[in-house]
């Protein structure tokens, strides 16, 4: 009759191919449907008369894992079970992607007998997910050369920034000393500040491109903000009124000083920003807070705990955000700044979530914006960062090498160690090292050895070095972290490191630290 469906003939026809498989090694067919010679290129006669077997078309790097879930659902009481996803190799040679449902037969006690089931044919689904996920990686790569801009502008803004005031401070000392020395300390302790402001910097941003590493540990919130504060205060809208205000007694958090530093730094000028060339005010405001139940409700979905938190508030009276802005404030690359402004508020909501804490945002248009964040408070207390002092009376002897490609980083170290009672020796790679070695081996007491530089690097400056002293004293310097930078030299021991930039104090430091040890390798 014209209503009647012909099922069997559907199936034998179609993409899905019946099997029937005995509960045996290499899984022998039984049952085949005919239509498997244009899924596999094999008759159903090759199947059943066991001129091919099942188990040897699959691809080895399946065939362990699909023998798993036969064996975990044999042994288990379910009646069917879907096989992930796996490859079989045609009699063409051609790999093919299946789909593979099952239903198991037993016996009244249990025990799996057959294994009645159907495959299909999924190569063409499989080919469009991996067209899609590589589509996917070409954008993603596209948006990674877009960030690299981004941030390269990013960079140099927040540079210009540091560099404003470490040039204004630097004419001013300069002015001061011809004046009265006395009047100069208060802009050489600015100068000082700011460089190290930009050593942060860099450290991140060379932790962000993989060359580095982010230092966590209990740091003082409202130092870094009274720190950028006053570094930024140049720099800020000449209308803004700024006003900090910082919780004595403040707990400290447990986070990478530098990345705190570069949401300040966003903040602040995001803030001095939004008021344009108007007159305004931005409040900051660092409080200890203990948050629960409706404390918490504000900064919902960040996961955050009941506890004590450290608050950073950053209020401004400028123009606020519409709501077509605020929606994207958050979206990776999105900015209403000029191109290569700022890192965007996607790199502080990724900080703040990497330090395990939550941020809000309350904003109109012309009724300003607050930036809300809360951090876990930690026990731990803040470690200043002081440099091991060199102390009085201590005089070295003998020559230094001193090996940098930099001239200006050669003057500096051959200054300081001159002033530490050692000859310098001074070369602008690792071949003239050592030849400079070669000649005055006698003399030299420690190497002090740039990682990078022309004709001959570091690392085969320190091997070579190492093949004509076994016990000699070399300090390695890099501007990429010390865990990095010893990875490239770890066959050969060094006896410490200088991590650029760095201050007098540190070299003075390390010189006294090395030659004092009984051991100076190691």
């Amino acid at each position: 009759m014209g209503g009647e469906v012909d099922e069997g003939a559907v199936f034998v026809t179609g993409p899905v191919v019946l099997f029937r498989w005995r509960n045996e090694p290499g899984w022998p067919v039984e049952y085949v449907s005919p239509n498997a010679v244009e899924v596999f290129g094999h008759t159903a006669d090759d199947f059943l008369s066991r001129r091919v077997v099942y188990a040897e078309l699959i691809a080895p790097e399946d065939l362990e894992r699909v023998g798993r879930e036969v064996a975990g659902a044999s042994g288990s009481d379910v009646e069917s079970f879907v096989h992930e996803p796996y490859r079989i190799a045609r009699k063409d040679g051609a790999v093919r992607w299946l789909y593979d449902s099952t239903r198991i037969v037993r016996t009244e006690d249990g025990r799996p007998t057959h294994f009645l089931g159907y495959v299909i044919d999924i190569t063409a689904r499989v080919e469009a997910e991996e067209e899609k996920r590589e589509l996917e990686r070409r954008l993603l790569h596209a948006q990674k050369l877009e960030s690299l801009g981004i941030l390269a502008g990013g960079v140099a803004h927040d540079f210009n920034n540091l560099l404003t005031g470490i040039v204004g401070h630097a004419s001013l000392a300069k002015r001061a000393l011809e004046a009265s020395p006395d009047r100069a300390s208060e802009s050489l302790e600015q100068i000082d500040r700011l460089a190290q402001k930009a050593s942060d910097l860099t450290r991140q941003l060379l932790a962000y491109a993989g060359k580095g590493r982010f230092v966590v540990g209990p740091t003082d919130v409202g130092a870094i903000v009274r720190d950028m504060a006053s570094m930024l205060e140049v720099v800020l809208s000449k209308k803004a009124t700024l006003r900090v205000s910082v919780d004595g007694g403040l707990p400290g958090v447990m986070a990478d000083r530098s990345q705190l530093q570069q949401v300040v730094m966003n903040l602040l000028t995001n803030a001095s920003e939004a008021l344009g060339e108007g007159a305004g005010d931005i409040d900051v405001t660092v409080e200890r807070v203990a948050l629960d139940g409706e404390g918490l409700a504000p900064y919902d979905g960040f996961g955050l705990v009941p506890g004590v938190y450290v608050r950073l508030a950053v209020r401004d009276t400028g123009c606020g955000m519409p709501p077509a802005v605020f929606d994207k404030l958050f979206d990776p690359f999105f900015t209403t700044k000029e191109s290569g402004r700022g890192l965007g508020m996607s790199a502080v909501l990724g900080i703040v979530r990497g330090h395990r804490g939550a941020i809000r945002v309350v904003t109109a248009p012309n009724s300003g914006t607050l930036f809300d964040i809360v951090l876990p408070a930690t026990t731990a207390l803040p470690i200043p960062r002081a440099p091991e002092p060199v102390g009085e009376g201590w005089r070295g002897a003998g020559a230094i090498l001193v090996v940098d490609d930099e001239s200006t980083i050669r003057r500096l170290l051959a200054r300081t160690v001159a002033a530490m009672g050692f000859d310098t020796i001074e070369a602008a790679n690792g071949q003239r090292a050592l030849m400079a070695f070669d000649e005055r081996r006698d003399e030299i007491v420690l190497v002090l050895l740039d990682m990078t530089m022309p004709v001959m690097g570091g690392a085969e400056t320190l091997r070579e070095l190492r093949r004509r002293s076994a016990s000699l004293p070399v300090v390695m310097m890099s501007g990429y972290s010390e865990e990095l930078s010893l990875e490239k030299v770890a066959e050969h021991p060094v006896s410490g490191f200088l991590e650029k930039p760095y201050r007098v104090e540190d070299v003075e430091a390390v010189i006294r630290r090395v030659l004092s040890e009984p051991c100076a390798v190691g």
